[in-house]
């Protein structure tokens, strides 16, 4: 065998290695999401209180989506007007500039209205955050239930185009998981509710 040919074996053998190498990594990097969605499963299905499961969903987010930089969570009125926080997580003590609760608040009951995720991949461009320095890239899912907006999930990213699609559909698997959290307890409380009635009209 020429130096040559022995060298491009040697080349293609490398190449192979770091091919395994990277296949096994997402191999590792997908059991380990699918791990933490069973649990979220899991712990939704647990009469648990909401903010404590909303809580975990938000962690869960961090967890699995590397560029994540903070999660929150708020619920909503019927139509969409009044969104309240109930849930959130970010990667340690973040000191980075935030986008002003306001100007998030607009951008949440619009896609609680339509009903729609709201990818912003660069959130200088939006004329009223255009000195936005902090977090760079925003993604806001609605929960729905019942063909109704309960609430949203929001994401932010510390770089531009921090999301990948990936990313973005892993966000919308963990916020049907926070509206089915947030669906179970409004069933609980109506039962409640009934069982109280009942309890009256027999006293």
């Amino acid at each position: 065998m020429t130096k040559s040919k022995d060298k491009r074996r040697r080349k293609n053998e490398g190449q192979v290695k770091e091919l395994r190498k990277d296949i096994n990594g997402m191999a590792g990097q997908r059991k380990e999401v699918l791990s933490v969605l069973k649990d979220i499963a899991s712990l939704v299905n647990r009469s648990l209180a909401l903010d404590q499961t909303l809580k975990a969903v938000a962690e869960a987010v961090l967890e699995t989506v590397p560029s994540a930089q903070r999660v929150a969570i708020h619920l909503c009125s019927e139509a969409a007007s009044l969104l309240v926080p109930i849930a959130s997580a970010q990667r340690g003590r973040s000191r980075k500039r935030t986008p002003s609760a306001e100007i998030i608040q607009t951008i949440a009951r619009r896609a609680a209205t339509k009903k729609r995720r709201i990818h912003i991949p660069d959130l200088r461009k939006e004329a009223r955050v255009s000195d936005q320095k902090g977090e760079l890239s925003l993604l806001i899912i609605p929960l729905i239930s019942d063909q109704k907006a309960v609430g949203t999930l929001s994401v932010y990213g510390a770089e531009v185009e921090a999301f990948t699609d990936h990313d973005q559909r892993l966000a919308e698997i963990f916020a049907g998981w926070a509206a089915m959290a947030i669906k179970k307890t409004q069933l609980r409380f109506e039962a409640e509710q009934s069982q109280e009635a009942a309890l009256t009209v027999l006293a």
